[in-house]
């Protein structure tokens, strides 16, 4: 069984005028802008541009800047495909020797082997394929290449499918194999397909072909192949030789082996070098400004959420605020409240004439009393305060999520900060609001009420309690600047801790890192310059 499809042209002669190579120093620069690159949100794509960003950082440090470094090493060949295609035995057979483990335990190929030529081994010495795989030298690996046996692309160990597409990466030449009856197997060919779309010269061996189906399946695959846009790709066929252990027979692999002994000649391996190496020089390029505009996308979207996450609660500040200054917090207990203390015969009804005179020894004698009924209703206006506050945090709160959880798309940012404990910004919010006004009333004390007392009816006027202002100025005297300024601080609390549902979310943005795709098109533009 020979090569199916006629070869893909692997003599590419180097061409004089040929633009250099882009310089190192370049590459380094873009390797290490790629390595800035951050899509921390999850927008739709930014789990494929993660995935891009890696194979590019691979194909940078593994191939491209090695092989500027030392452009006299030998063509990487990659043995890819599914599970049990029998790569390994495959690239012993070439070889001739047992290099690579093979056998019917899955996977077999759990460290990847690559066999190279002695006259090539030093040129791969210190490379970055060579810490990837282990270095096998043979003298019946063709010199001019390095025959690399890779993980399985299905493997059920994931580290392995991982490598095994790192190791795409490097590759100056793939080689597909697969079964007969594995040929129809989706990942691989996706593989394959990626692999021709980003300039690397692919080949195709059809492994463990029984006689009886040879014809339909080579059609078949052929059909496959040109509809995948690898009609040009070389197929090989290899026969099923049934239950077998070892090498297989020489003539058996002797067309596989014969084309890749003339794809390592050297002015063909440079070749294939030369033209995988300018044809994906063109496919960097577009992944890179897929990044750079990935890379906008995040700051975009980063800005407009941190936006979002800031005027999240503005509704919700604007009905607490609303409440407060129409005097929500005064209705129901707390005007019940001050209806039983003030009314005639209450212990504040002397204050709520507004009259200001009472009789020295009277005020002297009820302090304690007046205090205590005054004390009462800041306790019913400090409750009511809090339930307005505490709902408007549990409004914020639930404005904040949608903003973070859109209907259309999932959350871009993961895990989901914890929520706030809304009663507890309210309740402490109201007490930093009454230790205030008590602070402010400290001097001001005396025989009618006493500094809580005065305190707490200081605080009952600024939420609108009908009758309080004029029972403070019984007390201090025409002085509304008071209560008007207890009025400001409340309303500055309530709208701090109604915003602070917010801050677990803005809290977890400050630590998300997200830079614009300038920098890297620069570097990309230096690329299109010098490649």
């Amino acid at each position: 069984m020979g090569v199916v499809t006629a070869q893909p042209d692997v003599t590419d002669e180097v061409d004089p005028a040929e633009a250099p190579a882009p310089r190192a120093e370049v590459l380094a620069d873009l390797e290490a802008e790629v390595a800035r690159a951050r899509f921390p949100l999850d927008l739709p794509g930014a789990g494929d541009l993660r995935a891009l960003r890696e194979q590019v950082l691979t194909q940078l440090g593994t191939r491209l800047r090695p092989r500027l470094a030392q452009p006299t090493a030998p063509a990487v060949v990659v043995l890819g495909g599914s599970s049990g295609a029998g790569k390994s035995t495959l690239l012993n057979s070439v070889v001739g020797a047992e290099v690579s483990a093979a056998g019917v335990l899955r996977p077999t190929t759990r460290r990847p082997v690559v066999a190279v030529h002695p006259a090539d081994a030093p040129a791969l010495e210190g490379q970055p394929l060579t810490e990837l795989a282990d270095v096998v030298v043979h003298d019946g690996v063709p010199e001019g290449l390095a025959i690399l046996d890779a993980p399985d692309l299905d493997s059920v160990h994931a580290p392995n499918r991982t490598l095994g597409a790192r190791l795409l990466e490097a590759a100056d030449l793939w080689v597909f194999v697969t079964t007969a009856s594995r040929y129809g197997d989706a990942i691989p060919w996706r593989t394959l397909t990626e692999a021709e779309s980003r300039g690397i010269t692919t080949a195709v061996v059809l492994n463990r072909v029984p006689a009886g189906v040879l014809a339909p399946v080579r059609a078949d695959l052929l059909t496959r192949m040109d509809g995948l846009g690898l009609g040009s790709a070389p197929l090989f066929l290899i026969p099923d030789v049934g239950p077998h252990e070892g090498l297989l027979a020489a003539d058996r692999v002797a067309e596989l082996g014969a084309w890749l002994r003339l794809v390592a000649r050297r002015q063909q391996s440079v070749g294939v070098v030369r033209r995988t190496t300018r044809r994906g020089w063109a496919s960097l390029r577009e992944e890179l400004f897929a990044l750079a505009t990935g890379a906008d996308d995040q700051v975009e979207a980063l800005a407009a959420l941190r936006s979002g996450t800031e005027r999240a609660p503005d509704a919700a500040v604007t009905a607490v605020l609303r409440a407060l200054r129409e005097g929500r917090a005064a209705l129901g207990a707390p005007t019940t409240r001050w209806l039983a203390v003030a009314s005639t015969g209450g212990p504040l009804a002397p204050l709520a004439t507004g009259t200001g005179r009472l009789r020295a020894g009277w005020r002297r004698r009820a302090t304690a009393d007046r205090s205590a009924a005054a004390a009462g209703l800041g306790e019913e206006v400090t409750a009511a305060v809090e339930v307005i506050l505490r709902d408007g945090v549990r409004s914020a709160a639930e404005a904040v999520a949608a903003a973070w959880d859109p209907a259309d798309r999932p959350a871009p940012v993961h895990p989901r900060p914890s929520p706030v404990d809304a009663a507890a910004l309210a309740a402490a919010a109201v007490r930093e609001w009454r230790e205030a006004v008590t602070a402010a009333v400290a001097t001001r004390a005396g025989a009618a009420l006493d500094g809580p007392g005065l305190a707490a009816l200081v605080a009952a006027a600024a939420t609108g309690v009908s009758g309080a202002g004029d029972a403070v100025a019984a007390v201090l005297g025409p002085d509304g600047g008071l209560v008007d300024t207890a009025r400001g601080e409340l309303l500055a609390r309530a709208e701090e801790a109604v915003r602070a549902a917010a801050g677990p979310y803005l809290e977890t943005l400050a630590g998300v890192e997200a830079a614009p795709g300038t920098d890297l098109r620069v570097r990309t533009a230096e690329l299109r310059e010098l490649a």
